[in-house]
């Protein structure tokens, strides 16, 4: 499917600085996980298109702005992870497919997973995207309007004594057996603005303001509630992360590089979720959503503080009943115009684990929503048919005529 042409490491244009970065207490705990990104360029006539020289020699210039990404990460003799920033430089591959964007299936895959690094230490989605964007830059050569990337550790730093004041049970220094193997598909679905927008119409009308982010949260969570088919008591537990940024007083830079987010979220019983409208379960994710709050982060920095030395696992595969969802949507990941336009497709590379949702914007300024949402093959039926009902009936009580898409190929997942 595609042929490697060359595999080199690219390395800062300039000399950088040779300092060992301490990691924050969030960047310890983040999993070693890849958070790949894919896209897809129309191509033209340019004598330069998406040429390798062009693209390695920004890469190069880019580093000397971002070089802690052109080092190794290490552990320090306290047993912590940090970054050495030593200038070895980064992986750049160029390969060659005669293949064309409309021939690729876009669908999940953990073998196309395979083919993006193994780990990476700590940037998340959204510091991603500032490399992206600042490479971009720099290939455009657009250096006036790059805004220098911060690394300031200390903007994290945890307070002395440590001071917990909220608790985390989304963490456990407990293990947690591995989930007995199951046959789980991954099935895209479809969400237009119209849809959405009728979905928040909904609203009680009380004090808190629904975000898009919860009122799609809520409504997949009370479809997997219907399609498990558990006891009305059992506790479900909708977990998610969130990006932190905005919510420190004062607010990280825009351009912080480093993982600011954590992992929270809302709970309640079956019952609840399944009997209510889906507005009224929104109000439940909104509340979770609303209480990451500055004193809610610096608890978490601290609670890492006392773990310090324990491994730290998810409770998401602790019960059957919890789901957790993952979105990108809002992020600019079709602004990655390296000189030769905005990118025709865009997507995150990942295999979807059983009972994860996973959220992006759809190309275009007023496009809808892509979710790509595995569970047991036993119950992607009742939650396809859950789904669609409660859009019908969103449909029926304002008199319009939504276009229900179908989901989509149900795709086994390893």
């Amino acid at each position: 499917m595609v042929e490697v042409l060359e595999s080199s490491f690219v390395v800062p244009s300039e000399p950088t600085a040779t300092e060992t970065l301490r990691l924050s207490n969030i960047d310890q705990v983040a999993r070693p996980v890849h958070i790949g990104f894919v896209y897809f360029y129309q191509g033209n006539q340019a004598k330069d298109f998406f040429s390798v020289e062009t693209l390695k020699a920004s890469l190069s210039k880019t580093l000397v702005l971002l070089y802690p990404l052109a080092g190794r990460c290490v552990v320090g003799q306290d047993g912590r992870k940090e970054i050495n920033c030593n200038a070895e430089g980064c992986l750049f591959v160029a390969g060659r497919s005669d293949l064309t964007s409309d021939e690729i299936n876009f669908e999940p895959s953990s073998e196309l997973q395979k083919l993006f690094l193994p780990s990476a230490d700590f940037p998340e989605s959204l510091s991603q995207l500032v490399m992206i964007q600042t490479w971009a830059a720099v290939a455009r050569g657009d250096m006036a309007n790059i805004i220098p990337p911060s690394f300031d550790r200390n903007l994290l730093r945890g307070r002395s004594p440590p001071r917990v004041t909220f608790n985390y049970p989304e963490y456990t220094t407990d293990p947690v057996p591995a989930a007995a193997p199951k046959c789980c598909l991954t099935a895209k679905f479809t969400l237009s603005r119209k849809q959405i927008q009728s979905l928040r119409s909904r609203q009680s009308g009380g004090s808190i303001r629904i975000s898009s982010f919860s009122t799609i949260a809520a409504l997949v969570w009370k479809c997997y509630c219907i399609s498990k088919g558990l006891a009305p008591s059992t506790q479900t537990r909708l977990i998610f992360v969130a990006d932190v940024r905005r919510r420190l007083c004062p607010p990280l830079p825009k351009t912080y590089i480093g993982n600011v987010v954590v992992r929270t979220s809302a709970v309640s019983e079956i019952s609840t979720i399944t009997s209510k409208p889906v507005h009224v379960v929104a109000e439940i994710v909104q509340s979770a959503v609303d209480g990451i709050t500055d004193e809610f982060v610096r608890s978490f920095i601290d609670y890492l503080e006392l773990m310090k030395g324990k491994t730290l696992h998810s409770t998401l595969g602790l019960t059957e009943s919890n789901l957790r969802i993952s979105s990108i949507s809002g992020l600019p990941i079709y602004e990655a115009n390296l000189g030769w336009g905005a990118p025709q497709k865009a997507s995150g590379a990942f295999a979807p684990g059983n009972n994860n949702v996973y959220v992006l914007d759809e190309p275009g300024r007023n496009a809808g929503l892509l979710m790509y949402i595995t569970l047991d093959a036993t119950i992607m039926p009742l939650f396809e048919k859950a789904f669609y009902e409660e859009l019908v009936l969103v449909d029926t009580e304002n008199n319009g005529s939504f276009s229900l898409e179908s989901a989509g190929t149900c795709i086994p997942v390893s």
